[in-house]
Order: C-alpha cells, then sequence, then structure tokens
C-alpha cells in the first residue's frame, strides 16, 4: 500500500516538473516587444499585414519606430505605419504620422503622396462630422498647402475634387444656419451669413452667386421688403435665366394655388 502511494507521489512530482518546464519553456520563447532587435520588429510587422491584422501591425511598427529611432530605414517604417493607420480607419492618427512624414522629410520621394494622403484621411473625418465642420476647414487648408506647391501633380485632379467637396460642405452648413436665423427672424445675424458667403467662398466658388441673390431675395421677402424682393428677382431673370434658384426666388411671391 506504502509502494502504490509512493509510486502515484512519484508520477504526480514527474507531472508537476513537467508542467513547470513547459510554463518557463514558454516563457523563454516569449520575448517582449521592448527586447525585440529592429529585424525582429519589422519581421513580426510584415507577417501580421500579410494577414491583414492592422492592430497587432501597429504595434510592432509602433515600437520599432519609438525603440530604433536612428535606424536607416525608419523613415519607410513610419510610412508603413501611417498606411497601416488609414486601413485599420484610424484617420485622425493616420493624418497626423502622414504630415509628419512630410514635415520630417520633406525631400523624401514619397513626400507628395503622404500629403495626399494626410489630406485624404481628413476628409474622411469631414464624412462622419455633424454641424461642428472644424475637421472640414482643416482637411481645406491641407487641401490648398497641396495645391500652392507647384511642384506637387500627381494627385491635383482628386485634390481639386476634394477641395470642391469641402468647400460645399462649408458653404452648406453656412446656409443652414442663414435659415435657422431667418425663422428665428434674427435678420441681422442672418445678414451677416449672407456676407460672410459673399466675402469668404464667393471668389473661389463662382458659381455660387445666383445661389446667394436668392437668399438675399428670400430674406428680404421675409422682412417684407418687397422693392428689394423685385430688384433680386430682376436680377436674377437676367443674369441666369435658367437657374433653379431663379425659379425658386420667383415663388417666394407666387401665390399657392387651392385645389378643390
Amino acid at each position: 500500500m506504502i509502494a502504490k502511494k509512493s509510486v502515484t507521489n512519484h508520477h504526480y512530482l514527474l507531472g508537476l516538473t513537467a508542467a513547470v518546464l513547459l510554463l518557463f519553456s514558454s516563457c523563454a520563447k516569449e520575448v517582449k516587444k521592448e527586447d525585440m532587435s529592429f529585424d525582429e520588429l519589422k519581421k513580426n510587422a510584415f507577417a501580421q499585414i500579410k494577414e491583414n491584422k492592422h492592430e497587432e501591425a501597429i504595434s510592432y511598427l509602433e515600437h520599432m519606430t519609438t525603440q530604433h529611432a536612428d535606424n536607416e530605414k525608419i523613415p519607410q517604417m513610419k510610412l508603413l505605419l501611417a498606411e497601416e493607420y488609414f486601413k485599420n480607419e484610424d484617420y485622425p492618427s493616420a493624418a497626423i504620422s502622414y504630415e509628419r512624414f512630410h514635415e520630417f522629410y520633406p525631400s523624401n520621394k514619397h513626400a507628395e503622396y503622404a500629403k495626399y494622403r494626410s489630406l485624404l484621411a481628413k476628409f474622411y473625418l469631414t464624412l462622419k462630422t455633424d454641424c461642428d465642420q472644424s475637421e472640414t476647414e482643416h482637411a481645406l487648408s491641407v487641401c490648398n498647402d497641396y495645391l500652392n506647391t507647384p511642384t506637387y501633380t500627381k494627385y491635383r485632379t482628386d485634390v481639386h475634387d476634394i477641395k470642391q467637396t469641402c468647400e460645399h460642405k462649408l458653404i452648406d452648413k453656412e446656409v443652414y444656419i442663414f435659415d435657422f436665423y431667418l425663422k428665428q427672424e434674427q435678420f441681422e445675424a442672418a445678414q451677416k451669413r449672407l456676407a460672410y458667403l459673399r466675402k469668404t467662398y464667393l471668389p473661389m466658388s463662382p458659381s455660387l452667386e445666383p445661389q446667394l441673390m436668392y437668399l438675399e431675395c428670400k430674406l428680404a421677402n421675409k422682412q417684407k421688403n418687397q422693392s428689394e424682393v423685385k430688384e433680386y428677382l430682376t436680377a436674377l431673370a437676367k443674369k441666369y435665366p435658367e437657374s433653379e434658384y431663379t425659379q425658386m426666388a420667383s415663388a417666394l411671391t407666387t401665390p399657392t394655388p387651392f385645389f378643390f
């Protein structure tokens, strides 16, 4: 009976020893990112990218760019990190990373690409905003920076389109605020919005003119200033006879028909 118990204890100790050895063995194999070399981090990052595991790849790339900042390959790794942020839909981090790459390495062959991607990330941020258009304003600023750089030509058409979209979003916001003031009969505030639209956006978007004239006609009509309404209607009909805003302005003074 004692011998049998001794054998059982012996087996238990062997099993416990094997488990402990296995635990230590697995711990020994697990190398912390902080202890990895540049090449080890790069290898792991690329393996994660290949499997579309963007968060894991970002973790390795972040360690790489902070721990091995002096490595000659760091610029391309920083750009790769920005790409992974973008793919992971972390647009704020992507925008900052692309912009920093452009600032730190302006002579790099990918500098123009980084500038384009930074404004693209900022543009994607504008799609998630509602009343707050600060991201749209920032995106527009980056578009202007790009377009004001003569050597940047590769993405110029796309940037023009993004800029135009941003401008339209900002104009729509101002028109929305104008309409709000108009409904509240805050006429002075509404007039200031129209003046702001004329000064800020009309020079860059001449096609805005008939819409502004319609809004001014709308304001005059709300104030029951019929002589001014007629002036705007005449001017619209003369300058923009085919415009939808001319028709909309005419409808302001057209009585609503009764249907029986």
